[in-house]
C-alpha cells in the first residue's frame, strides 16, 4: 500500500478549498438552480465540520481528527449517491461536476494520514 501523503493540515486545506468550491463553482458553471441550492446547503454543513475538526488550521478543535476520518467516507458516499438523483443524473454538466467532486474528495480521504504522522 502506498504511503499516505496528506498531513492533517493539508487535508484541512483541501477540505476548505472543496467547501469553497461548492459555494462558488456551481454558479460560475451555471449549474441548475436546484443543484446550486443543494451544494450551498452541503457546504453550509461541511464548513463547520472542517473548521471544528482538531487540525492545525481549525477555528476551534472540537472534533478529533481521527473521528473526522471516520465520517469522511460517508460524506464521499453521499456525494456519489446523489449522482443518482434526477437533478444530477438528468443533466450532463451537473453529473460530471458531481462525479469530479466525488473523485477529488475520495482521493483526499484515501491519501490522508489519519494518524497525523506525515511530515508537514
Amino acid at each position: 500500500m502506498k504511503a499516505k501523503v496528506l498531513s492533517p493540515k493539508q487535508h484541512a486545506l483541501v477540505d476548505y478549498a472543496l467547501t469553497g468550491a461548492l459555494m462558488v463553482l456551481p454558479s460560475l458553471l451555471k449549474l441548475s438552480k436546484k443543484v446550486r441550492w443543494i451544494y450551498a446547503a452541503e457546504a453550509t454543513v461541511l464548513l463547520p465540520y472542517v473548521a471544528l475538526t482538531r487540525q492545525p488550521v481549525a477555528v476551534k478543535g472540537l472534533i478529533p481528527f481521527k473521528t473526522h476520518g471516520k465520517i469522511d467516507p460517508f460524506n464521499v458516499a453521499q456525494f456519489a449517491l446523489q449522482s443518482l438523483a434526477p437533478a444530477f443524473r438528468k443533466n450532463r454538466k451537473e453529473l460530471w461536476f458531481n462525479l469530479a467532486f466525488t473523485a477529488i474528495a475520495g482521493a483526499t480521504v484515501l491519501l490522508t494520514d489519519w494518524n497525523g504522522r506525515t511530515k508537514k
